[in-house]
């Protein structure tokens, strides 16, 4: 990835947790809000986990700590920051070990970095948002660096439609 955009991604992302529950989203589409900053101009589309599961050595674990969980699309247009895929995941991800985006058969690696997780590039961005154009669920698989492996599912009701007013809302 760019390390550029990737800084920008960090920072930006490290605010996101409080800003998606401070913040009430501009425009709701069945399961996903649309939200914006206006310094600088920033639009993003977001979704908590319909489902959550969580596993140690197979079995299901209790007693699992974990933050806020989301997949969002990011829009900076200062930055080019044109509908960046990222998912946060609530606890610090394995070191060095790909977090799983799968929509349909289709599969895509994600870099993790603490508790977030992002494509390693647009073009790879771009693959990942036609396919949550087309699918129903998004299903997100990593593991922690405590080796509890977590399964996240996202409905993608009302996908597009917010993807296409935040694309709007930061003229693009």
């Amino acid at each position: 990835m760019n390390k550029i955009i990737f800084t920008i991604s960090i920072i930006i992302t490290g605010f996101f947790g409080s800003i998606v529950l401070a913040q009430k989203p501009v425009a709701s589409f069945q399961d996903w809000g649309v939200y914006t900053s206006k310094d600088p101009k920033l639009c993003w589309l977001s979704s908590t986990a319909s489902k959550v599961e969580n596993t140690r050595n197979g079995k299901p674990a209790v007693n699992v700590t974990r933050g806020d969980i989301f997949l969002f699309i990011t829009y900076l247009p200062s930055k080019n920051i044109l509908g960046e895929v990222s998912f946060a995941g609530g606890y610090p991800f394995k070191v060095e070990q790909m977090v799983e985006l799968q929509i349909g058969s289709a599969k895509y690696d994600l870099i993790p970095e603490g508790n977030y997780a992002w494509p390693a590039n647009q073009k790879i961005d771009t693959k990942i948002r036609v396919s949550m154009t087309r699918g129903s669920t998004a299903v997100v698989r990593a593991e922690s660096i405590k080796g509890t492996k977590t399964k996240d599912t996202f409905s993608l009701r009302g996908f597009t439609a917010a993807l296409k007013a935040a694309k709007s809302r930061c003229g693009i």
